[in-house]
């Protein structure tokens, strides 16, 4: 099966799971495609109201179109991109995280601008980070932080310290700068730490509630049908992951915002409310754990029966 593939649910069964039917949403979602040119650039583009039109015709317009002919032929099924007719200098792309990673089945966007002087000079990108550090290279203000993007001044400090060798050139692509972006979701431990590490798994369960309360404009349908998909297997991996955590209320919050948003987005997850069952605290706080856990539950158990 293939887990990179947004169709597959990245495993073949789950204990309790209930089939259901495919609906508008899903068959919006499997119609997705992954590269498609759109008529207007949406109004939460992070780039929008920073340049004017760039024609087609001219000689930015020709070499943003050489990217798109390049993009159709080589994206990966990981990798979903939409451009616009009437602002050709913008892109917008989410990238799904890579198995045995910490940021397995998230979905990560960024926000794409070619300037004037492209391909002299390299894109310009924003990461829609909700406010969360997920990645020591992408940062809660949106910068991404990729040697290849970097500018003179950047270069210059990261040669004097001998790291960070790739450079932007003249022939480098945006499909250079996308393999660049996804490289760094495929580190299994991208922390020394595996406190860190399990910190970014729970970053990207953050990042899965924010999505699907705010997805980004012309990705809606694909987040909505995505994590109908996923929402198994990223509950699983959260059991699996934070089963006999000690900071055990903040675990619990996080479980129940995660079961309520993957729940109202249509899957029903009510055999994953176990997890919650099995947590027990140590003998000062077992009462205030338990009294939170069963006015969750009963309240998590209200609004799927209602």
């Amino acid at each position: 099966m293939d887990t990179m593939n947004p169709n597959s649910t990245g495993t073949s069964k789950f204990d309790g799971e209930i089939e259901e039917i495919e609906d508008e949403v899903e068959s919006r979602f499997n119609l997705f495609k992954n590269f498609d040119i759109i008529p207007n650039p949406p109004d939460d583009h992070r780039f929008k109201k920073d340049s004017s039109r760039v024609l087609l015709e001219s000689p930015l317009g020709q070499k943003i179109e050489q990217e798109w002919n390049l993009l159709k032929k080589n994206l990966p099924n990981s990798i979903f991109v939409r451009v616009y007719e009437s602002r050709v200098d913008l892109m917008r792309i989410v990238m799904i995280g890579p198995p045995h990673t910490p940021y397995h089945h998230g979905l990560f966007f960024f926000d794409i601008f070619f300037p004037r002087n492209y391909p002299s000079y390299p894109p310009k990108l924003h990461y829609h980070s909700y406010g969360l550090d997920l990645n020591p290279n992408l940062r809660p203000g949106g910068k991404v932080c990729l040697s290849m993007l970097a500018t003179r001044y950047e270069r210059i400090l990261r040669e004097w310290y001998a790291c960070y060798p790739q450079k932007w050139n003249k022939h480098s692509s945006i499909l250079h700068v996308l393999y660049a972006i996804q490289g760094l979701f495929m580190c299994a431990k991208p922390y020394l730490t595996n406190e860190y590490n399990k910190k970014a798994f729970e970053l990207t369960c953050g990042i899965v509630i924010q999505v699907l309360r705010e997805p980004p404009m012309n990705f809606e349908d694909f987040v909505k049908g995505y994590f109908r998909k996923r929402a198994h297997p990223i509950l699983l991996k959260f059991r699996q992951e934070f089963d006999g955590d000690k900071d055990q209320l903040r675990i619990i919050e996080l479980f129940t915002n995660l079961y309520r948003v993957l729940e109202k987005n249509g899957t029903y997850c009510m055999h994953h409310l176990c997890f919650l069952k099995s947590i027990k605290g140590n003998t000062e706080e077992e009462s205030t754990i338990m009294g939170y856990f069963m006015k969750t539950a009963k309240a998590l158990k209200y609004q799927a029966d209602s």
